[in-house]
Formats: C-alpha cells, structure tokens, sequence
C-alpha cells in the first residue's frame, strides 16, 4: 500500500506540469502548519471551556442543592409541629368522639384550623389528615380524607416498611384511590399511637406546589440546554426543571451505593453531577458537552475560515507567481509541440537572461538552422523525386519497345510485310504520346489514345481477336493522369488473360466513373483469371510465377500513381479464375496543373 502511495506520488511529480507542483507546494506550506495550529489549538480551547464550564455547573449544582436541600428539609419539619401535636393524637384516639356529634364537630373545626394554619407557608399548598372512616369528617376532601385510602398506596406501604421519619411521594405513588393534583409533590408522615409507636392512628400528608421545586431547580442550569431533575429511589424521574425527558438526552443513571451521597460522571457525550437530598430522593443535573464546546467550535470555524482565506491568498500569490515563473516555460513547450507537427515558429526575444531566457535564445537558433535544413533538404528532394520519376518511366518505355520489336520481327519472319507498315506507324503513334512534349501527367483522354494504339498493334498480332471497348464519361477525359498507366494493365489482359482462353479471343473493357474527388478507372477482361499467388507476383513485382514480366510494369504503375498523388491513390486486382480479371484504379480527380 504505502509501495504504491510512493509510485504514485512519483509519477505525479514526473508528470505534473510544473505551475501545478509550485502552487501545490506553496500550498502545502501554509495550509499544513496553520492546520496543525488548528488543530493543537481547538483541542486545547474545547479542554479549557469544558473545565471551566463544569467548574461553574458544579457551582451552580451545589448551590442549587444547599437551596433545595435546605427547603425540602424545612417542609418535612414543619410538619413535626403537626405529628407532636397530643390533641391531634387524642383526638384520633379517642373513639367515644364519634358517639357525639357535637364534640366531634368541635373536633374537625379544631383541626381544621390547625391543618389550614399550615398552608399560610409559600411552599406548602394543602395538608391532609387521612382519619378512620367513622370520622364524620372523613370524606371531606379538602384537608380531610379517609385512612382507607392509604391501604394500597405505594409510598404510604414504604414509609411504614422503612420505618421513615418522613417520604417524599410522587403522584402515581400515592395510589389509585388517593385523591391528589398531579401538579403537587408529597410528604407523607405517619402519625403513630403515643402509647406504642410501631402503631400509626393516622397519616399525614403534605402537598408541595411541584412548581415551587422547579422554580429551584432551573438556577442549577448553568448551560444552554441542560436539564437538571428529582430522581425517586429507583432513579425515575419526578421532576423535571425543562419539559424534557431523560429518554432525550439518552440518560441512564449507574448503579449508586445506598450510601452514596455525590457522583459525577460521563456517559453518551453528557456529564452528569448527582447528590442525594436529605430524603428519599436525588438531585440530578445532566449537561450536554455538546453545548460546551459550541464555543470551541465556533472558534474552530472560524479558524478553520480564517485557514481557508489564507490558503485561498496563498493559492493566488502562488498562481501569480508561477504563471510569471512557467509563462514562458509554457510558450517554449507549445512552439516545441508545433515543431512536432512540422510548424517551425520562433518566439519573440526577450530581455531575461535567466535559465529560462537561455532556453528560448537556444531554441530560436534552433529553428533557424532547422528552417535552413528543411529549404536544403527540400531542393534536394525535388531533385531526388524527378530522378526517381525518369528512372520509373525509362524502365517501362524499354520494356513495351522490347515487345513490339519482338511482334515486327516475328511478323518479318512470317512475311507479313503489309502488316508491318500498320506496326509502324500505330507504334509511331504511340510513342508521340509517350513522349508528350516532355510531360509526364497528360490527360485521361490522351492516356486512352495511348492504349488503343497499344490494342491496335497487339490485334495486328493476334488476327484483330481482341474486343476493345472504351467507356468513361466525357467529363473524365481532361482529368490528369500519369501517362503510361493503362498500358502495363491491358497488357496483362491480352498476354495473361486473353491469349490464356482456348480460341484466344476476348474483350477488354475500360470503364470510368466518378466517386466524391476519385476516379475509378476499371480494366476489366473474360480472360482465364488468376490464381491468388498469380495476382500477388503481379502487385509486388516478385518472380516466382511463371507469368514473364507481368509485375515489372504493373509495379511501376503503383509506384508512379502513389509517386504523383500519395495515399489516396491506389490499385486493386480482382480475379477469378476460368472467369477473368478486374483491376479498379483509383486517383484523385484533379487537373494537370493541380499536381505541378
């Protein structure tokens, strides 16, 4: 892995334009130590405020408890006034009261007035004294309520298993059958017989305006987004200083020793402060870390904008500079590119004398002496080229005169001497052609006449046994052509096609037709065709067939065509054998004076 990380960094440097390598490296200067800074200095910052906020939301967390602790000790004392108090005891114990009517009246006006003296505090909202049902009084509801209603609540159950002094209660715990505000907080308290005091005569409860406590809990707050809550003894929520749930903050308390009386801890990105209150229930505030880094990261941003106004100057002081540095670095490589595509173009000079100002004076002298070369080597080439040209056409003229000599000594041994007369004068004819004043591209008209004149003498030959037709559009006729192409062709057609066939009769046809700027000439015989390896001798000049001088001349023809009009020209055989021979010319369709 790290292997290949290297290589590829390695061909990244080799290829990479050199702009892009300074502007990389200017960037990478900058943007490595001032990110490194970063991030050094917002993992510093994130430790300084979270230790400082925690430091204040402990503050605040033991402030709010002394507070809060001192309160709810206050409320349960005050009710010691209460479960002293021997006339609510005798009254409950006294069960002749409820034989008179009179005294028990006084009774309930008594402690009625006793109950509702206690309400005049700010934290206490109600009391009441839950009587034996025989009490008239029992179901009066407002500071009164029957003992039976105590018999399956919860928290009333616990507070005689405890033994308590006093509880706190929520309103689900006080039972079904309780009657209770939900918007209250309880203590409860045990009114026991004074004779035996593992005997209740009566309950007491206190009703807390939750509201008050919430009031108390929200100064624990310290952070945006913290919550602080009551937790009973089985550390669910009683109250809450926000409308918020634990479930919200994904709060789970640990396991806490009965005798624990403060913890601190962080779980799920929250840091958590619990005590216990002088009762049975907690104080818990819990604190999302994330809202104390907010400021970190919000000093991260904007030292991470302030990073990338930096790097954005970087990258355009390192543009300015290494476009002045590769400028004309860049104009040397694209004056390089046009010498490759044959474009030879110097630059201008200039005044730097630099490494790079060397570069250009070098290359400048090297176009001109290149210029200088390519104009030398130009003449020498036309020269070269009208050499090769002579010597191509000088092979073919001797090789056609062979031939034709042949046919009038041969015809001078058969006594054929009327015969020789037309032999003359049509290779009279055809030689005017062939000289054509000197020129070597003639017109296609011209180039017919030739071939026809080149028929007439081989049909003197051959008993006038060979069908010649000519079938190409007026319009092609002025068209250039090198001279001496058809002849080499036709030949082929009479001595190895034609005379090939067992009357040795035939006919040869030349067609011509236009294609977009191409002409394409077809010579086209019935002779007896060629095999494959036959056609292959001819194309390539080669000896191996036992056709003599069939592919010196065809050869020639390909090499001339190509000589005079490059690529696009071209010739193709096409034969079968027992059925004959096509060959498809093609060149383009231009006039003589376009070629010269």
């Amino acid at each position: 892995m790290m292997f290949t990380l290297i290589q590829t960094i390695r061909k990244w440097l080799y290829n990479a334009k050199l702009r892009h390598k300074i502007m990389v490296t200017y960037l990478l200067l900058i943007m490595i130590p001032l990110g490194f800074y970063q991030f050094i200095a917002s993992d510093k910052m994130s430790a300084i405020i979270i230790n400082h906020v925690t430091y204040s939301a402990k503050q605040g967390f033991d402030q709010t408890y002394s507070f809060l602790s001192y309160r709810v000790q206050r409320i349960a004392e005050t009710t010691n006034i209460l479960v002293s108090n021997t006339t609510i005891s005798d009254i409950l114990m006294d069960t002749s009261i409820t034989q008179n009517i009179n005294r028990e009246l006084q009774d309930y006006s008594n402690l009625k007035q006793l109950l509702r003296s206690m309400q005049d505090s700010l934290d206490i909202s109600r009391v009441i004294l839950y009587v034996p049902k025989a009490f008239i009084f029992a179901n009066e509801s407002e500071n009164f309520l029957p003992l039976d209603q105590t018999v399956d609540s919860p928290c009333f159950a616990r507070l005689n298993e405890l033994h308590a002094k006093y509880l706190w209660c929520s309103p689900p715990e006080l039972g079904s059958q309780a009657t209770h505000d939900n918007s209250s907080l309880y203590v409860v308290r045990s009114i026991l017989d004074p004779n035996n005091y593992s005997v209740p005569i009566g309950q007491l409860r206190v009703d807390v305006q939750a509201e008050t406590l919430r009031s108390m809990l929200k100064k624990a707050n310290v952070v945006k987004k913290s919550a602080t809550f009551l937790v009973d003894q089985n550390h669910q929520i009683v109250l809450a200083s926000e409308p918020i749930t634990l479930t919200d903050l994904d709060f789970t308390l640990p396991d806490i020793a009965s005798d624990a009386v403060t913890m601190n801890w962080q779980s799920n990105n929250n840091y958590y402060l619990y005590r216990q209150l002088p009762s049975n229930w907690g104080m818990v505030t819990v604190i999302p870390l994330d809202e104390v880094v907010q400021q970190s990261h919000e000093l991260r941003n904007d030292l991470l904008v302030i990073l990338l106004i930096v790097s954005g100057i970087a990258y355009l002081l390192a543009y300015l500079f290494s476009f002045s540095v590769t400028r004309r670095i860049s104009q040397l490589t694209s004056r390089l590119r046009d010498v490759q595509k044959g474009n030879l173009i110097a630059l201008a000079q200039t005044q730097g004398k630099d490494e790079i100002g060397e570069l250009i004076q070098t290359y400048n002298y090297m176009i001109e002496q290149i210029s200088s070369m390519n104009k030398e080597h130009y003449r020498l080439g036309q020269e070269v080229k009208n050499a090769e040209l002579k010597a191509l056409q000088s092979q073919i003229n001797p090789h056609f005169l062979y031939n034709t000599l042949d046919l009038i000594n041969w015809m001078a041994d058969s006594g054929l001497n009327t015969d020789i007369k037309k032999v003359v004068k049509a290779l009279a004819r055809f030689y005017k052609v062939s000289l054509s004043s000197g020129k070597d591209i003639i017109s296609l008209r011209e180039e017919l006449k030739h071939v026809s004149f080149y028929v007439q003498i081989q049909n003197i030959r051959f008993e006038n046994k060979i069908d010649f037709q000519i079938h190409v559009p007026e319009e092609l006729l002025d068209c250039a052509i090198p001279k001496i192409t058809l002849q080499p062709i036709v030949e082929n057609a009479i001595l190895h096609g034609i005379l090939g066939r067992t009357h040795r009769e035939g006919t040869i046809t030349i067609s011509g037709a236009r294609v977009n700027d191409n002409i394409h000439l077809i010579v086209k015989d019935d002779g007896v065709g060629m095999r494959a390896t036959q056609v292959e001798d001819i194309m390539t000049g080669t000896s191996r067939s036992k056709i003599s001088g069939s592919g010196y001349g065809v050869k020639n023809v390909i090499e001339r065509i190509r000589h005079y009009f490059g690529e696009p020209a071209n010739l193709t055989y096409r034969s079968v054998p027992g059925e004959g021979t096509e060959v498809e010319i093609t060149i383009p369709a231009t006039s003589g004076s376009e070629i010269l």
